[in-house]
């Protein structure tokens, strides 16, 4: 896919799916995979994004990996576009970039880089590297910490193949003066999700990333379409809805994101399961209390 097309696809909602495994955590559950895409693809989901946070990347073999993506590209059979998470090591993540290659993959997003002695010029090193081995492909980073300045990302959006950056770190007046200092040459993806989707398109994100999509796409949608249209009243009604679900999200100090979300996906009959440590398992009551929520959507 050329850069001004998937550009044209990154303006919109996308989901960061989530990865099912099997009850002991051993495994990927593949038929689970497959079972929760074709309901994405069903509610016509634009933009599939495996291998993210909310996909727990970082609990991933290689192999675990390229098992998501693989089944990820087989269950969507075409029907959206998809964007891969990457990272880790260098030489990690050039052999992620030749795999999504090799599977006819749009683009792909370069998770933060989670090291103990990173440095700016360390990380701009980084993201230089990957943004060169991906040539041909369409690129997104991802903001998730302070060593992705504005200083930096001046530097980086010379590369053509980087079409947007998903922000999902610092205050909404430091989105705003990003915008400000570099423009619209480079789409900017709300990674903050619905909560704070509103907030950021009068910043100047056209685009949001979204968790809850993986069971409830139709308010992502709906979000989207009030954006779209500018129409912030019914953008505030949607936000108004899913707060309280949000607020169970950031519950343990916003170690409840995925748990939360994959509770919800079994209330509604998807497969969402159980997280791998270091990520904790839900306590009955805090199971009700999504449950509660989302039933009154």
């Amino acid at each position: 896919m050329n850069h001004e097309k998937f550009r044209e696809v990154l303006l919109g909602y996308s989901v960061t799916t989530t990865t099912p495994f099997s009850s002991d955590l051993s495994l990927i559950d593949t038929d689970a995979i497959f079972h929760n895409i074709n309901f994405l693809m069903k509610n016509r989901v634009p933009l599939i994004i495996p291998n993210g946070n909310t996909g727990e990347f970082y609990s991933l073999s290689e192999d675990e990996w390229k098992t998501v993506l693989q089944t990820t590209v087989e269950a969507s059979q075409g029907r959206s576009t998809i964007m891969s998470g990457i990272g880790h090591s260098i030489k990690t993540a050039i052999s992620q970039i030749d795999m999504v290659r090799a599977l006819d993959i749009a683009a792909v997003m370069i998770m933060y880089p989670q090291h103990v002695f990173s440095s700016e010029e360390g990380l701009l090193g980084y993201y230089r590297t990957l943004l060169e081995a991906a040539r041909e492909l369409n690129v997104v980073l991802y903001k998730k910490g302070p060593l992705l300045s504005d200083d930096m990302l001046e530097k980086l959006i010379v590369y053509e193949n980087l079409i947007g950056v998903k922000y999902a770190f610092g205050r909404i007046i430091d989105f705003s003066r990003t915008v400000y200092r570099l423009g619209n040459k480079i789409v900017w993806s709300c990674g903050t999700a619905e909560r704070f989707a509103p907030f950021f398109w009068l910043a100047g994100a056209r685009a949001f990333t979204s968790g809850l999509c993986n069971f409830a796409p139709h308010i992502s949608k709906r979000m989207f379409d009030a954006l779209k249209l500018g129409n912030y009243q019914e953008a505030m009604e949607v936000h108004r809805l899913i707060t309280p679900f949000e607020d169970l999200r950031e519950g343990r100090g916003t170690a409840n994101n995925v748990p939360i979300v994959k509770a919800a996906m079994d209330h509604v009959g998807l497969k969402g399961g159980s997280c791998r440590p270091p990520i904790h398992q839900l306590s009955e009551q805090e199971k009700k209390e999504t449950i509660a929520e989302i039933s009154k959507w």
